[in-house]
């Protein structure tokens, strides 16, 4: 079986080993130790400031976006949202669902987002800009300098959902006065799913700590402050996921750091796009891409979901499907996880192999 989806990605054996060997009980100093060596070492990755805060949800990226919006978020405020795909339009419905008031800058797949864009908004009275800074349902990587530049020129709090960005595409939340940063275990760290981050600078720590009470106690990032002093969480970790998170931060280091790590997913990406086109295939081009995945389209035609099953079920070969109307046009293929360019070699001639198959029957 090889995995080309962007989470959960194709494991490394550095993560695998973890669960050969087992581990131990969480509430001990040991593993407050590692607690407290994870957060110090995601800091510097994040490019986070002295002082920010991680807090560690045993959750989907979902719950921690809903954490976000319940935490950092008040009634009074009103949020503006790039909504350019699912994930986009997931951020609408989380606010909506909290009763929040907020705009929505919205992209028609194959637009990319530009400032005049943004100038549409510019006379709302914004507290906060929420971004899915990388659009995992289509690839589309937005530019952080132009997001950045809005919201410093307008005061507002600046809150990205970076689960698709992290270690596939530059991201230095210093450098972007990010407020808020969300990332999740299985996608650029290649770890297993179940565990969501979030980074809250100095600034959000404190809105944080002075607002009301949020609406799940469990989600209570004021609990999870306390805890963070210990090396601990108010409740129970995704513990194997804390373990693999120390043994990957280890493997990234030694291998480089963060910036080899991303001139990797780079050339990987650079790699399957130059030979897909050198094979017939084509891909979304019509906005800025992240490293994370490809977007590849198929002419009218020929059903994308079908050669996503085809792969699945002959070949044990896992690609992204898309959902909605793009579900027979678009498959998406990652490119974090430990797959090498025979790897993606070998994903095209299977490909290639489908199409055949597809036109021969026709």
């Amino acid at each position: 079986m090889k995995i080309f989806t962007v989470g959960p990605v194709q494991p490394y054996p550095v993560t695998a080993r973890v669960y050969e060997r087992g581990y131990p009980y969480f509430r001990t100093d040991e593993f407050s130790s590692l607690m407290l060596s994870n957060t110090r070492n995601l800091r510097e990755m994040l490019a986070a400031e002295e002082g920010s805060e991680i807090v560690y949800l045993a959750s989907s990226g979902t719950g921690a976006m809903e954490a976000v919006v319940d935490n950092c978020l008040m009634k009074s405020d009103k949020s503006l949202v790039i909504n350019g795909g699912t994930f986009g339009a997931r951020f609408c419905y989380l606010l909506r669902s909290h009763g929040m008031d907020f705009d929505s800058v919205d992209l028609p797949f194959g637009k990319a987002l530009t400032r005049e864009d943004l100038d549409k908004f510019s006379a709302g009275k914004y507290r906060a800009l929420l971004v899915n800074m990388t659009e995992t349902s289509t690839g589309q990587l937005y530019c952080a300098q132009m997001l950045s530049d809005f919201c410093r020129e307008r005061g507002m709090f600046f809150i990205v959902d970076a689960i698709g960005t992290f270690l596939a595409d530059e991201f230095n939340m210093q450098k972007y006065g990010i407020d808020v940063a969300i990332a999740s275990s299985q996608k650029g760290l290649g770890l297993s799913p179940g565990m969501s981050i979030v980074a809250l600078s100095p600034r959000m720590k404190e809105r944080v700590e002075s607002a009301p009470p949020p609406l799940y106690s469990y989600f209570d990032f004021k609990e999870y402050f306390k805890n963070n002093i210990r090396g601990q969480t108010p409740f129970t970790p995704p513990v194997g996921i804390i373990y693999e998170l120390s043994e990957m931060i280890g493997f990234i280091a030694e291998n480089g750091g963060v910036c080899a790590r991303l001139e990797e997913v780079s050339n990987k990406s650079r790699y399957f796009r130059q030979k897909a086109l050198a094979a017939g295939l084509d891909y979304e081009r019509g906005y800025p891409l992240s490293n994370i995945l490809t977007p590849l389209k198929f002419e009218d035609g020929i059903d994308a979901y079908e050669i996503f099953k085809m792969l699945k079920d002959d070949f044990q070969i896992y690609v992204n499907p898309c959902g909605g109307e793009l579900s027979k046009k678009i498959l998406r293929v990652a490119h974090v996880g430990n797959t090498s360019k025979a790897d993606f070699d070998d994903l095209i001639e299977k490909i290639l192999v489908c199409l055949r198959r597809i036109k021969s029957a026709k």
